[in-house]
């Protein structure tokens, strides 16, 4: 994508295609000559690999996978199980408010989406999965934020300044933990042009088996239709889905999980 390379990562990437590919393993020299890399270069990237477990020594000295590529597979095979079980209750409350609905996971400190159900309005909210947002911002990393133990709440809101993003992004601390008591009272939020502007979204939690927030279902679209009435019609719908979601993960553990890389 244009204007969206990082060289050195771009790099990186190349290297573990190489190392994918190779039958026997991949010298040195052997990545300078497919690559088209400095000699320093490739190994500094080879060698910061191998830290992380990304690329490894076979027995004749030459880079393979490292056992890390086995760990993100595991992880993307569980999120494949977590998103079969999320898709029909994004479709449902879809289908009974025609607005696009997502479900987003925590990863960090940020949200990612991880599946989405269109509006098939013309005029509507879509995002690329994958899409990443920080957690004061927004109803989804509110609803996630608020939901958080209050020890890991506390530790997010003593990182850094908050970044605003429009000019009703909330970045005073005190104001955000006083809505995000309100979030985890009412078990829901309503946020505007928090993020985007002419944007309105509503989310609600979502738990797994061990009722820790995992992430969150949001309905979004554009401000002038999802007025406070129309909310008032569709939040319930959102929250019925949202807790049978959750109950569905509580019996069958499809959830994702922090594993030690």
């Amino acid at each position: 994508m244009p204007g969206m390379q990082i060289k050195v990562l771009d790099k990186a990437v190349e290297i573990m295609e190489l190392l994918a590919t190779s039958g026997k393993g991949v010298r040195l020299k052997d990545a300078v000559e497919a690559l088209k890399l400095n000699k320093t270069t490739a190994l500094r990237i080879l060698r910061v690999l191998e830290s992380h477990h990304l690329a490894a020594r076979n027995g004749d000295s030459a880079f393979v996978l490292g056992n890390r590529v086995l760990w993100w597979e595991a992880c993307y095979r569980r999120k494949f199980e977590l998103l079969e079980v999320v898709r029909p209750y994004l479709e449902k409350v879809r289908d009974l408010t025609s607005e696009t609905v997502i479900f987003s996971i925590l990863v960090g400190n940020r949200t990612v989406i991880v599946s989405q159900a269109a509006s098939p309005h013309v005029t509507s909210s879509r995002y690329d999965l994958g899409a990443v947002a920080p957690l004061h911002a927004g109803a989804t990393g509110k609803a996630i934020l608020a939901h958080l133990s209050l020890e890991k709440r506390i530790e997010f809101l003593s990182k850094g300044a908050l970044d605003r993003l429009t000019e009703r992004t909330v970045t005073d601390r005190k104001q955000l933990e006083k809505q995000l008591n309100e979030v985890q009272s009412k078990g829901f939020v309503i946020t505007r042009g928090e993020r985007f502007p002419n944007t309105a979204s509503a989310a609600a939690p979502v738990f797994g088996s061990n009722r820790q927030v995992i992430g969150a279902m949001a309905m979004i679209g554009p401000s002038e239709r999802l007025t406070a009435a129309r909310f008032k019609e569709t939040v319930p719908v959102l929250l019925r889905e949202a807790e049978l979601l959750t109950k569905r993960l509580d019996r069958e553990g499809a959830e994702p999980r922090e594993q030690a890389g």
